[in-house]
């Protein structure tokens, strides 16, 4: 671990070819440009009177304080750095040779450092550089030698002994051109001289306010455009235009810095890019992440940085290992992939042989020399000449220690010594204690609703007709209860686990190889996915058939329900009557309360950018009717007097966890932009898109619930009032096993592709939300049809033959 007395400086993201509005958007999500110093360091101490207050160091990281008001240039206590202050510590001839700007200062000790950008990552802090900031001026520890203080103090003073990766290395390269050599080999005698010690980084970090940036893809390409910004302003600011800014991005940043690259070709065109190493960083998929657009976004990267493969850019990614508790080891075509185990094995204890957790990579202290070691060569090869291939030669020759096989036999290896040393339970246990599979969790959940009322389909059947002939006894319904239980617990369960088994299986027929997993569900044991499956499972029995039965009962005790007759009402008609008799008791209150609050939250956070206009009102309306659908959808479970309330228990079940999945991301973003206007024509039209394919059915769904449940109530008022008076008991048993078999085959395709698709995280999941709503509207259509008014008339006239029984006394 290292020690550093850091002190960050805030720098304005601005420059003076921008305009008024291109300045304030760069403001209007309080994002920060920073760049790390330590207290110690002579060239940046006369920078911290005119930060003032303004500076993050240990007691603001520390504090609860507020954040600083970084937006207000007149502040009495400080204001943020500007191209004239000359942060970047240019000498006087530099800014006479390479500028215009007569007007920048001059700095006591003009020595600058290799600029290193810091982008960190969800939910992540600026802070986290200090690390990095700490192996850049080389104080990495509270030295107690006297000596390696003072010399390092007096490079900072004088430039001797320091230098940046430029004019040192090109001067030492020059002479040994002569030799046989190649370039490579060249970059690789730097780490055996005292070059390779004297070497200083300059690390600038973002600050994103603690963002969660996988919870909806907008906030990453919010980000990305300050990571082109900040890359802009330090170029300028330092004249890097031959060499370049090296970033080092940790988790979900390695995200936000490949949609940057991608957004602004120019950067990569420059020159101004070249290199980039990322730290426990998703670049296949991103499990956690429930938002579909996240995904969505991951794969048009994915896809473009393989048509992109010649652009002139080396990415290194070093992966967690399997202690990440967050990102699981998985790489990519795009990039050069390590573990950090594999990095430390000559260091390895027992607490780093399987990697290292999610926040530790960016502090640990012997991955950080390597990485330091990784960027000197870099440094050393761009300003050299060497393309990005021989520069990923060099990369490899730094840090792989051992020749190994690919990334991915590293990975299995891995996971081999892992059963070995810990066993296969100790292993399964460490991998159901990783967050990132809640998002697993979350569609296994559905699927295990999905299937469970699938199978018991016949089950529900069955009952209906034995409920119309005779009461159920006591046996059989336990008995009943224990098939459901065991379908729950244990054949949903089997059958997850056998469909995982096909998927990690690897066929070849005719020398094509198929395997449809990747990485971390390949390496996946069975033991975790049937106890994954089994948690799911039960999680949706005790909302079934623990919190469902408890609030039907509630609502039974202290709700009074009362059905109104409306006869002669069809299933189409009565759908209607309940949509829109719900848009007039909710939709007026919903649509005021969306107006007021949009107008509030504009109001409040008028500093941030926000306006209350028709974006941030439909931001408003789509929130207001998400809450309009969930509160009809938590009808469902009280509402006592239902002939269906089993029923209506599962579809609630499916409706909320599926809505959840789907527009968790949409109402992040939705809020997002009130408060901060956030990026509006890019994905307005995800909520547009998300109230057609997922709010929209929903509410048709649950709609075609309740008018299921008034056309079923209808009919049995009218059936009674026509039935003969000698007839105490009636029933009706209505063959519908001809009738639904397109619902059952349905239903079971949408099982079959949920159950292949379940661990893998595909933008296709919010589909779910759409396809059962419509079946389910189908659904109680066909089931309402023998009992429409045109349905009584022909019973009554013998005009239609219906299974119908009618119970006697006797019988």
């Amino acid at each position: 671990m290292t020690y550093s007395r850091f002190q960050f400086l805030p720098l304005r993201v601005s420059s003076p070819t921008h305009t008024q509005e291109q300045s304030s958007r760069y403001n209007n999500n309080g994002y920060r440009l920073l760049k790390f110093t330590d207290a110690r360091d002579p060239r940046h101490r006369h920078f911290y009177p005119i930060s003032g207050n303004l500076v993050e160091n240990y007691e603001t990281q520390n504090t609860n304080k507020r954040r600083k008001n970084h937006d207000d240039s007149n502040n009495d206590n400080g204001r943020l750095l500007e191209f004239r202050d000359n942060w970047c510590l240019l000498s006087r001839d530099e800014i006479d040779t390479n500028f215009t700007h007569s007007e920048w200062s001059d700095v006591p000790h003009p020595h600058r450092g290799h600029p290193v950008l810091y982008v960190p990552g969800h939910w992540g802090s600026f802070s986290q550089a200090r690390s990095l900031g700490a192996h850049g001026t080389r104080w990495r520890g509270p030295y107690n030698d006297a000596a390696t203080h003072q010399k390092i103090f007096e490079s900072f003073q004088n430039g001797l002994g320091m230098h940046d990766g430029t004019q040192l290395l090109h001067d030492r390269l020059k002479n040994d051109t002569d030799s046989n050599i190649n370039d490579e080999d060249l970059i690789m005698n730097l780490l055996s001289s005292p070059l390779k010690h004297d070497f200083v980084m300059d690390v600038f970090a973002l600050d994103f306010g603690g963002e969660g940036a996988a919870l909806h893809s907008s906030k990453i390409l919010n980000q990305a455009d300050f990571v082109a910004k900040a890359v802009e302003i330090i170029v300028e600011g330092c004249h890097h235009h031959h060499i370049g800014v090296t970033i080092v991005a940790h988790s979900i940043g390695a995200l936000a810095v490949r949609a940057s690259l991608d957004m602004n070709p120019h950067l990569v065109t420059n020159g101004w890019v070249k290199n980039v190493i990322n730290l426990a960083s998703p670049l296949q998929t991103i499990p956690y992440a429930v938002d579909s657009k996240v995904h969505e976004l991951l794969q048009t990267l994915n896809k473009k940085d393989v048509n992109n493969a010649d652009r002139d850019v080396v990415m290194v990614s070093i992966s967690g290992g399997l202690r990440d508790e967050l990102i699981p080891p998985n790489g990519g075509s795009h990039s050069e992939n390590f573990l950090s185990s594999s990095l430390l094995e000559q260091a390895a204890t027992a607490n780093t042989k399987f990697g290292m957790d999610h926040r530790c990579i960016v502090w640990c202290y012997e991955l950080l020399s390597q990485v330091r070691e990784c960027i000197f060569v870099l440094a050393a090869a761009t300003n050299h000449g060497l393309n990005s291939s021989q520069r990923l030669n060099v990369v490899r020759k730094t840090l792989q220690t051992t020749p190994s096989a690919s990334f991915e036999d590293e990975v299995k290896s891995l996971h081999k010594r892992a059963v070995s040393s810990k066993g296969y339970t100790g292993l399964v246990a460490i991998q159901l204690a990783a967050p990132y599979y809640l998002n697993y969790l979350l569609k296994l959940c559905i699927l295990a609703a999905l299937m469970h009322s699938l199978l018991l389909w016949p089950i529900f059947l069955q009952r209906r007709q034995q409920n119309q002939r005779w009461n159920e006894s006591r046996k059989q319904a336990i008995m009943t209860r224990c098939i459901e239980v065991s379908i729950s617990l244990l054949i949903i369960p089997a059958m997850v686990t056998m469909i995982t088994v096909l998927r990690q299986l690897e066929f070849k027929f005719l020398g094509w190889r198929f395997t449809e997993c990747y990485m971390h569900e390949c390496d996946l044991l069975l033991g975790t996915t049937f106890v994954l499956t089994q948690l799911s499972a039960l999680v949706y029995f005790i909302v079934v058939y623990g919190v469902g039965f408890v609030i039907a009962k509630l609502s039974c005790r202290y709700c009074s329900f009362q059905e109104q007759h409306e006869a002669g009402r069809s299933f189409g008609t009565m759908l209607g009557h309940c949509f829109v008799q719900h848009l007039r008791h909710y939709g007026f209150i919903s649509l005021s309360l969306a107006v007021a609050v949009a107008f509030a939250i504009t109001k409040m956070n008028t500093g941030s950018g926000a306006q209350f206009d028709i974006f941030s009102l439909a931001s408003a309306l789509y929130v207001s009717f998400e809450m309009l659908v969930f509160g009809c959808l938590f009808k469902l479970l009280v509402k006592p007097t239902a002939t269906n309330l089993e029923e209506r228990r599962m579809i609630f079940v499916i409706l909320l966890l599926s809505l959840v999945k789907a527009t968790y991301g949409k109402l992040v973003y939705a809020y997002s932009s009130l408060i901060h206007g956030g990026r509006r024509s890019w994905h307005d039209h995800g909520m547009l898109v998300s109230f057609a394919s997922a709010l929209l059915p929903a509410f048709l769904a649950i709609m075609a619930v309740e008018a299921r449940d008034k056309v079923t109530h209808n009919a049995l008022v009218e059936w009674k009032r026509r039935l003969t008076s000698d007839n105490k008991k009636s029933g009706i048993d209505i063959d519908v096993n001809k009738t639904h078999v397109v619902l059952v085959i349905s239903n079971t395709c949408l099982v079959i592709w949920c159950m292949w698709n379940v661990l893998v995280n595909y933008s296709g999941d919010d589909i779910v939300v759409l396809l059962y709503s419509a079946l389910e509207v189908a659904s109680s259509y066909m089931k309402c049809f023998p009992l429409s008014s045109d349905a009584y008339s022909a019973i009554i006239e013998d005009d239609l033959l219906l299974h119908c029984e009618f119970k006697d006394k006797d019988e």
